[in-house]
């Protein structure tokens, strides 16, 4: 085989392998480091909510201890308040405070994405990123839902 041939066998089977172009990380966090992770940018036709240091690719694990469990029969959800941060959670679809109680320890997987899509409103386009856990963002409506309970384990 001569070393033209040699050269896309080469890059093709660096591709095959995950080699080339997969920086995907994974980070560990408490919920307050998620919080504090956060950040959200404005301009006059643009609106960027998103993440310091996570990327679109990238794995969380929110590894920190239940403050607070609460189910919620009307709207059938688990909302989960984090020792390092008693003020904001997560909401979690059903009722899984049989499987999780207070104080204990507990991780949640997720994976980031990226949604970008314009949005009219009062007679202007705006051009929306949001960098969100793949979980709980529904792609086609772009909006937030319940993440699934299968994620959260101790």
């Amino acid at each position: 085989m001569n070393k033209v041939g040699v050269v896309p066998v080469v890059v093709l089977a660096l591709l095959l392998a995950g080699c080339v172009g997969n920086s995907a990380k994974t980070f560990t966090m408490s919920m307050n480091e998620v919080l504090q992770d956060r950040e959200v940018n404005v301009t006059s036709t643009s609106y960027y909510s998103g993440f310091k240091t996570l990327d679109a690719g990238d794995i969380l694990i929110i590894k920190d201890k239940i403050w607070n469990i609460t189910y919620n029969s009307q709207y059938d959800a688990t909302m989960v308040l984090f020792v390092s941060n008693m003020s904001q959670g997560l909401i979690f679809k059903g009722n899984i405070t049989k499987k999780f109680h207070d104080g204990q320890d507990v991780k949640v997987k997720l994976h980031i994405i990226e949604d970008k899509f314009p949005y009219t409103y009062n007679g202007k386009t705006w051009n929306i990123d949001v960098e969100y856990y793949k979980e709980g963002w529904d792609m086609t409506n772009h909006t937030a839902k319940y993440l699934p309970s299968d994620i959260i384990y101790s």
